[in-house]
């Protein structure tokens, strides 16, 4: 033990030594030891620099591999190994007599007295107390400091900054409240919403330099401190200060500062270390790639990476997640092999370390490498497969999800690059992708398939909503089977086979849901070959299984074979897997609402591939309506209170799938099976009528009766859909009864079904439906006016649309109104763009219903449709495409019915009103066909077929509309190309191809021979 004195140095061997800093004695050995630390740190670094950086990543990956500290790592700026070792004390971590008089609350940051806003000292013992009462459970005494808080927040936010590291630093106060503070102070700079945490970071910015110096400085003093929670807290709030100051290009000390404070602690204080490398990741997560000086990137990386193999699992840990923060800005660190060599190392030894957290962190990194540079993997594959086999058969749960998250992830990205280059080649994005598939998912399949069966087979005997390796392993097959395909079905059919009649139910259950999670990427042709209905036949028991998670999984499978294999429900398989779906329908709602998915899958595929036939279900179609409405009442009857506090969740979603299971069997209906469609529909009226007569007993179950309105509405509008006959007609009245009092009601969210309900009716009742829309209209025109809601405003116009159509003149006395709220939804800024195309199809349904009375709104309608021709929607993907193209179609509806309605007026006002703006459609008219190009063949991004015939359409009606004159003017190139190519496209139907021959005979006299 050194004496004292020479200010705690060692005491030199000097007889004649004074003591203190004045010892000519001590300056010199200090002197002498400087410069030998100096040359044998030199020494020491130029023999590291001679080992090769491949020879060290080519090392067994084991904990006794010397740490990264050992190595050099090459590297541009400071990111090298000997960056980590620092001369000299950063001022701010001194603890100088000063400093510690401070840390005392003697001075500066201390715990004594505040200053509120008025200049008024106040005892800090009062905002500790505040702080405290924030953590009361009673919620009265917890909103009033919270409010007190965020009032002397406002007066003074520099002040109360200060203050609340006062207290963050106070020796005395409780640790509780030194992290409440610290969390307080945090919320001060950081939200969420990106207005609200702009906000909270110029309030910070405003808050003068030397104040904000202060708090920092005290912030760094936090991680020293003996408390850990508190440590935690500010490492938190020193990354959220930076985000705010990286935007003025403040606190650029800070990556030095925390690296100092890893490097100077390493060895003794572990908690420090461990909490100076977390605020080191957490600043490097609030870093941007692209802004982010290189120097300092390097230099929080070498620091980080020199702690990777420290003796202590804390510190190891809290480097590895670090390393996992800063991954996104190491894109340049990726480019030069020896650093990335470096990096891929140190992750594969955090992935195979005797410490299970940073195994776990280690795959997370590794996740996130794929994602971020999938292009460079190709060295590290086979050692990143051989990490994850053996975590996958060896290692517990938590390793073992993110293992397989390294595979999911892998899988995602090469499925992107695969679509991206599909649409490259047909011309539906532009620019090549930057790296290409490499095809590692393939290669890895026919090997990777068997081990994360295994993982299925280590599932929960009670299927908790906890993520485990078994569902992580589960989603991994189902991505892998997108990106292999075909194959996939040849490497998993003989597992499933083998395991589905097992007696082990871990083993049944596993075999089903492997073979349900493979379904969703081998073709239709693979499938119809391979899984045949003897699978069903093997499958269906169980659901019958006396295990319930195997019975839930079976019904799952179901409702993945109907959407994706629906042949097996046909032939002599039939019978036995419609009754087993039902089966389903009896079960627990969780296994009942799988079955409903199965039902749901098996009526749409009937609605798609068999219009003209009997599809799978129609024989059972009855049978199945009246079960599910069974089902439906078993979770939408009103429960008293304690039913309903112990009602499953599960329950109400099961009646919503059961109502749209219905609607879409109803849509399934044939002709010869109109009995059952009248009995759904008069069971559906019935029902309501029931929750409107139970609507006067109070509130009693009311959020229930709404949902169930809304339901039934939905299905009473699916009946419409497809009633012949006078069915319509006879009903009408009820409907409307039950509509209008819906409409009446404060149930909001069943307005929408009930428009597009009074729509569909309308079409069925043709100009009969008058009697109603006197009554009807007052609900129409606030949805019609009501903009802010797109789908709201956008029902409204459909259901315009449908009456306008039905009601024809009759529509004329409503027409200013609707008008006016039309106009006002293409010229307002804040309706969304998908609001826009039923709004111009709903112009021209109006002008066609009132013919020449249109001439009075003629002048208004064509300027607009003006301006949304001239409008250019950059097209940047296919939903953006699609968007233009519905915009396009909705003009071009609009002009054709407006020129067919004003056919009956005078020849002036139709000169004024169209003549004068044929050269408008004639231009767009060739934008679309501009856009068009070439049917066949073609790699431009094509107008739908929609597009195509409304401009087909439109030639023919300025053709015939507008005279000879105008027809001959029209025998421009770009038209007969419209024509030619509509006509010969084999992907066209024949509505188009007569639309192109009736445009043809106007143009040119002579219609198109076909």
């Amino acid at each position: 033990h050194p004496p004292t004195g020479c200010g705690g140095k060692m005491q030199c061997a000097s007889v004649d030594h004074p003591g203190g800093s004045s010892c000519r004695h001590c300056r010199k050995d200090s002197r002498v030891m400087s410069q030998a630390f100096k040359l044998i740190l030199s020494l020491i670094l130029l023999s590291l620099s001679t080992l090769s950086p491949k020879y060290l990543l080519s090392q067994p990956l084991s904990s006794n591999h010397p740490s990264p500290s050992q190595h050099p790592l090459h590297s541009r700026g400071r990111f090298c190994i000997r960056g980590s070792v620092r001369c000299g004390k950063s001022r701010s971590f001194r603890q100088s007599p000063t400093n510690l008089r401070r840390l005392r609350g003697g001075e500066g940051f201390g715990i004594g007295v505040g200053i509120d806003n008025s200049g008024a000292a106040f005892g800090m013992e009062k905002l500790v107390e505040i702080l405290n009462n924030c953590m009361n459970p009673d919620l009265g005494i917890r909103t009033k400091s919270e409010s007190e808080l965020s009032v002397l927040a406002d007066k003074n936010y520099g002040m109360f900054a200060h203050n609340l590291v006062l207290i963050m630093l106070s020796p005395t106060a409780p640790i509780t409240v030194k992290q409440q503070a610290g969390l307080y102070l945090k919320n001060t700079v950081s939200a969420k919403e990106i207005p609200r945490l702009e906000q909270l970071q110029e309030r910070w910015l405003s808050v003068p330099p030397s104040q904000r110096q202060e708090v920092k400085d005290g912030l760094l003093r936090v991680l020293e401190d003996k408390d850990l929670p508190v440590q935690k807290v500010a490492a938190q709030v020193i990354a959220k200060i930076f985000g705010a100051e990286i935007k003025v290009g403040g606190w650029p000390e800070i990556v030095s500062r925390l690296s100092t404070l890893v490097s100077t602690h390493q060895s003794t204080r572990i908690p420090v270390t461990t909490t100076a490398l977390t605020a080191l990741g957490y600043v490097c997560e609030e870093m941007n790639e692209d802004e982010a000086p290189q120097d300092d990137i390097n230099q929080a990386l070498t620091a980080i990476i020199a702690n990777m193999n420290h003796n202590s699992a804390d510190i190891t840990l809290a480097a590895v997640n670090a390393l996992r923060n800063a991954i996104h800005l190491t894109a340049r660190n990726f480019e030069v092999e020896a650093e990335r060599d470096m990096i891929m190392k140190m992750l594969c030894e955090a992935a195979s370390s005797q410490e299970p957290r940073v195994r776990v962190v280690g795959f997370e990194s590794l996740a996130l490498i794929a994602e971020k540079f999938y292009g460079k993997l190709g060295p590290y594959m086979e050692a990143i497969y051989s990490l994850t086999v053996s975590a996958l058969t060896k290692d517990i749960d938590q390793v073992q999800v993110v293992a397989i998250e390294f595979w999911s992830t892998l899988a995602e990205v090469e499925d992107d690059i695969i679509f991206e280059n599909q649409h490259i080649h047909l011309g539906l994005t532009s620019g090549p992708r930057t790296e290409p598939c490499m095809h590692y998912i393939r290669a890895v399949a026919p090997h990777l398939v068997g081990t994360l069966f295994g993982c299925l087979m280590r599932q929960d005997d009670i299927d908790e909503d906890s993520w485990n390796a078994a569902k992580a392993g589960a989603t991994c097959l189902e991505l892998m089977a997108r990106v292999v395909g075909d194959p996939m079905i040849d490497y998993m059919m003989p597992t499933v086979e083998n395991h589905i009649q097992q007696s082990s139910w871990r083993s049944r259950e596993a075999a089903a849901m492997a073979l349900g999670s493979i379904l969703d990427g081998p073709s239709k042709e693979k499938l119809g070959v391979s899984i045949s209905s003897r699978v069903v036949d093997i499958m269906i028991p169980l659901v019958t299984d006396t295990n319930e998670l195997v019975r839930d999984t079976a019904a799952w499978l179901l409702s993945r074979l109907a959407q994706h294999v629906p042949h097996v429900y046909q032939g002599d398989a039939q019978n036995a897997a419609i009754q087993g779906v039902v089966r389903c329908l009896d079960d627990t709602p969780k296994v009942a609402t799988k079955g409903l998915s199965a039902v749901w899958h098996l009526a749409h595929h009937s609605v798609k591939d068999y219009t003209n036939s009997e599809g799978p279900l129609n024989a059972y179609l009855g049978e199945l309506i009246r079960k599910l409405h069974a089902v439906a009442e078993r979770s939408t009857s009103t429960p008293s209170h304690s039913q309903r506090q112990g009602r499953d969740g599960s329950e109400a979603n099961m009646a919503s799938i059961a109502y749209e299971t219905i609607m879409e069997l109803v849509k399934a209906a044939r002709p010869s099976q109109q009995a059952i469609v009248e009995e759904t529909l008069q069971h559906s009226i019935n029902r309501v009528k029931q929750t409107l007569a139970e609507a006067n007993g109070g509130d009693e179950g009311k959020e229930l009766r709404f949902l169930l309105q809304s339901q039934l509405t939905g299905v009473i509008e699916a009946c419409l859909s497809v009633a012949s006959g006078d069915l319509s007609v006879r009903v009408s009245s009820d409907v409307m009864q039950i509509l209008l009092s819906i409409l009446h009601s404060s149930n909001t969210a069943a307005h929408q079904d009930c428009l597009r309900t009074a729509g569909l009716l309308a079409q069925e009742l043709g100009q009969s439906f008058s009697e109603y829309m006197g009554v009807l209209w007052p609900y129409l025109a606030i949805s019609l006016s009501d903009t802010a809601s797109a789908s709201n405003y956008i029902t409204a116009v459909l259901a315009t649309s449908d009456m306008t159509r039905a009601l024809e003149g009759n529509i004329l006395p409503y027409c200013d109104q609707i008008l006016t709220s039309l106009l006002n939804g293409l010229s307002s800024p804040t309706v969304e763009s998908r609001a826009k195309p039923p709004t111009l199809s709903a112009i021209g349904d109006i002008a066609l219903a009132i013919s020449g009375n249109f001439v009075r709104y003629a002048p208004a309608v064509m300027s607009v449709l003006q301006q949304a021709t001239e409008f250019d929607m950059p097209i940047g993907d296919v939903e953006c495409a699609k968007l233009r193209n519905e915009l396009w179609e909705g003009i071009l509806t609009a002009y054709s019915g407006v020129i067919m309605g004003l056919r009956d007026a005078s020849p002036a006002e139709f000169s004024d009103s169209i003549k004068v703006h044929t050269g408008t459609m004639v231009g767009f008219i060739r934008k679309v066909s501009d856009g068009f190009a070439s049917v066949s063949g073609t790699k431009g991004i094509e107008p739908l077929e929609g597009v195509v015939r409304a401009a087909l359409a439109l030639v023919g009606d300025i053709a015939g509309g507008c005279g000879p004159e105008i027809a001959v003017g029209l025998q421009l190139p770009f038209v007969q190309n419209l024509i030619e190519g509509a006509s010969a496209c084999p992907e066209y139907s024949q509505k188009t191809r007569d639309t192109a021959s009736f445009a043809r005979q106007a143009v040119y006299g002579v219609p198109l021979q076909i």
